[in-house]
């Protein structure tokens, strides 16, 4: 393993676990990088063509939940500060800040040597096959210039938001005022006393509002369309996503496959509730209204007053998660107006509903685009109604031009082009030597997502290095044609729903298939022990080992499990990820400090409502 070179482009959440998971099982993995430090996006940057996020932003997944397989979010010991131990994360809120975020990455980066092994501020150009066709060149800019580096495999972790989206803008040279792309935001004072307006109403344009609502003069809120909204929490102050054990999400992805009608209706039904409930949350409690009656105001109000609703389904999209965006709305901070339209004059700008209105700076939080013309030779489309094609010739394509079309045509979105990933990751012409960590887009917590990822990568190649020279079963893939046809069927399945609504989000998973393939690959061994509830699998567990079944099956659902059955004892390349001697306990704590929490919250709700 260790003459076999592998290049780690990108030192985000993604590429440092590709980084450890890699280097643990022996191979010569090199990472880059270029900023100077790691962390990816959580790494604050001033510098515009670096996506940051910002020291008020707040992680959307609880620390229960959050945290790597073998490094602990809270509680945990780090060394390299100086002649001392440091502990890290022991007072972090149940929802860690960025800065927060960007100190466990550092701290895990640390304590597994990772840094030894990085090449910072060098950016990676592009990627392509050598002229023999047996290895890949890296092609690299750093401080010493450009050079072509050689590497036998490549894993992409450089992140989905690296190109910024803009909508069209015909008449841009019109207007006289400020226009930026969120990547490109950084603080709200070069916007004090100004008139603004942030475009979009996701995640991103949301934190960018809430920063900049106490420094501007006015500030509008710009979308054609709404977003399912909710809030971390629970009415009794407990994070939502620790209700979802594993036994639960693999039901549901079971029925998401099997039913998935039924499950779209309910899980849209389930979140728009929520919304509303939470939205009640900041209704006047005047004396004599009912819950019900806050519940209907409420609704009208994020129906009617806001237009939140109706949003894209869960089945397209994420929700967002907000927990002062519905407030502020409330409080007159933040001004909802229909959707940027035009610029219309030197501070004016047209909105949809052709309304003028008067600016001196507008925000464009329109998302991102996965840059693949970094590797010109990986295959686009072929399934779907699109031809097959290079991500090379892809990139080519000349932008439509909106003062040609008419005014119904507005609307027209060229179709968007699809890698051709077999399970969101492997090229199936390049599944030995490439793989990619930055399309993913799942149900579950994205980071830990990546990281079990990984470790199904890891095993994969290691199994191939190995080879014949073990007799055991190891991580494999299936033949290219079966590869190219799994492809093909996730084409058309997400172009149909593409048409359906252009909100679709791009690498969207199929979880049903998507996490058993990744569990397998990497050898968790977890679905063999403890399934969804009609599986039949999970007695034997409870039976032999009823502390460990409970952590699992009711606590919440964290990665600290992936590395607590040890299914290859032997150290065998390509049968199972190495077990961490230090994960029951750390599942037992975990599941012992959420549940006082959660006691805690609940004491105080009822003392609240007393």
């Amino acid at each position: 393993m260790e003459n076999i070179k592998i290049a780690v482009i990108g030192l985000g959440p993604a590429g440092l676990t590709a980084l450890k998971s890699l280097r643990e099982e022996g191979f010569d993995a090199i990472g880059f990088e270029r900023r100077g430090e790691s962390g990816g996006l959580w790494s604050f940057s001033e510098n515009a063509t670096f996506t940051s996020a910002l020291n008020e932003t707040v992680c959307n997944v609880s620390k229960f939940v959050v945290s790597n397989s073998s490094r602990p979010l809270v509680g945990f010991q780090t060394r390299g500060c100086a002649d001392s131990v440091c502990f890290v994360g022991k007072d972090y809120p149940p929802y860690p800040t960025g800065p927060q975020v960007r100190e466990y990455f550092d701290s895990y980066a640390r304590h597994f040597s990772l840094l030894d092994h990085v090449r910072f501020n060098t950016t990676v150009n592009r990627v392509t096959r050598n002229t023999s066709g047996n290895a890949w060149d890296v092609h690299v800019t750093n401080s010493n210039g450009e050079a072509i580096l050689c590497f036998d495999k490549v894993v992409f972790g450089h992140g989905c938001e690296s190109v910024p989206v803009w909508p069209p803008m015909p008449n841009r040279d019109r207007f006289k005022g400020l226009v930026m792309h969120s990547q490109a935001y950084k603080s709200p004072e070069p916007f004090r006393g100004k008139r603004v307006l942030v475009v979009g109403v996701g995640n991103t344009a949301c934190d960018v509002s809430l920063a900049l609502r106490r420094h501007t003069a006015k500030l509008y809120q710009g979308y054609r369309r709404g977003r399912i909204m909710v809030s971390r929490y629970l009415d009794n102050g407990v994070p939502v996503d620790t209700q979802f054990s594993w036994p639960t999400m693999r039901l549901k992805y079971f029925l998401d496959d099997k039913l998935p009608w039924l499950m779209t209706r309910l899980a849209d039904k389930m979140l728009t509730d929520k919304m509303i409930s939470d939205a009640a949350r900041f209704e006047p409690a005047t004396a004599g209204i009912s819950r019900k009656e806050r519940l209907n105001r409420a609704g009208r109000r994020v129906r009617e007053d806001w237009r939140l609703l109706p949003g894209p389904s869960l089945a397209h999209t994420h929700p967002a998660v907000q927990e002062d965006f519905i407030p502020a709305l409330h409080q007159g901070d933040i001004i909802p107006v229909q959707g940027f339209k035009d610029f219309a004059g030197d501070y004016q700008i047209l909105l949809q509903d052709d309304t003028i209105v008067e600016l001196d700076a507008v925000i464009f939080c329109t998302g991102y685009d996965l840059d693949f013309s970094i590797m010109p030779e990986m295959d686009m489309d072929g399934a779907g109604g699109l031809p097959l094609q290079t991500a090379g010739d892809a990139c080519k394509e000349e932008p439509i031009d909106r003062d040609d079309i008419g005014e119904a045509d507005r609307e027209h979105k060229r179709k968007p082009h699809l890698p051709r990933l077999f399970q969101m990751i492997f090229p199936p012409r390049w599944a030995s030597s490439v793989a990619f960590l930055s399309w993913i887009a799942p149900q579950e917590n994205v980071w830990c997502v990546c990281e079990l990822a990984s470790m199904a990568v890891a095993q994969i190649w290691a199994g191939e290095a190995a080879g014949s020279a073990t007799e055991q079963s190891y991580a494999s893939l299936p033949p290219v044609d079966e590869m190219n046809a799994q492809v093909d069927a996730y084409h058309t399945w997400w172009r149909g729903e593409w048409e359906k609504n252009n909100s679709m989000r791009s690498g969207y998973v199929r979880a049903y298939s998507f996490y058993r393939f990744l569990h397998d690959a990497a050898g968790t061994g977890l679905y063999d022990h403890l399934d969804h509830m009609f599986s039949g699998r999970g007695w034997r567990l409870w039976w032999h080992d009823r502390e460990l079944w409970t952590w699992l099956a009711k606590g919440p659902m964290n990665s600290y499990s992936w590395r607590v059955l040890d299914t290859n004892p032997k150290g065998i390349p390509g049968c199972g990820r190495k077990a961490w001697k230090g994960a029951r306990k750390t599942l037992r704590e975990a599941y012992e400090d959420y549940e006082e929490f959660r006691r805690q919250a609940e004491a105080r709700h009822k003392q609240s409502e007393a």
